[in-house]
């Protein structure tokens, strides 16, 4: 039997599908969870901005897809209207544009950089909160949605600060994957030589 590998395509579709579903899956277990076991609490828990980020860093704007499937799953799982999916579908796709700042910055310093990470965490939030109160406010919401989207949905920001903390640690999980794959391509032809 032959040594097949596979394409950079093939790999990214596999990592593509395999984060989506985590992030699915996680994100309507989690919603699920907190509103069976905390109905009527002030705070709302999302994975969306650990996951965009994660998924922005390693595969840019390919995060599309899973950011408004993760819209759905939240929606799904916390029984909510048609409204409520036009909300969070536009607030996690308002997320994206803080791929500008990747763009800006570079993969590699953010990567590296924990502070850069964290504004990176940060304007993800603050862009998703945005985008969802814009939708709230042509839904006829008020102009304080801002602020309570930030306050109710401030321990999912927490959450994706500390959570970033070990997958910048881990090899090759928080980078841009074609730079990885180059990395340790060199890595290996460099071991050969030796």
């Amino acid at each position: 039997m032959k040594n097949r590998q596979l394409t950079f395509k093939q790999y990214r579709s596999t990592d593509l599908v395999f984060l989506t579903a985590l992030f699915t899956i996680s994100e309507y277990i989690v919603t699920l969870a907190a509103t069976k076991w905390f109905p009527g609490q002030p705070y709302v828990f999302s994975l969306s901005p650990l996951f965009i980020v994660l998924i922005l860093m390693r595969w840019n704007l390919y995060a599309v897809i899973p950011a408004i499937l993760g819209a759905i799953s939240y929606c799904v799982a916390s029984k909510a209207g048609l409204q409520h999916y036009a909300i969070y579908i536009t607030g996690n796709l308002t997320a994206l544009i803080s791929h500008i700042y990747l763009k800006l910055r570079g993969k590699d310093d953010v990567r590296k950089d924990p502070i850069r990470s964290a504004v990176f965490v940060i304007l993800t939030f603050l862009l998703m909160q945005a985008g969802r109160s814009t939708v709230s406010l042509a839904f006829g919401g008020e102009l304080k949605t801002f602020i309570l989207f930030l306050t109710t949905d401030s321990l999912s920001l927490l959450f994706a600060l500390i959570a970033l903390i070990p997958l910048r640690r881990a090899d090759g999980l928080f980078e841009d994957q074609k730079s990885y794959l180059f990395r340790i391509e060199k890595e290996k032809n460099e071991s050969k030589t030796f």
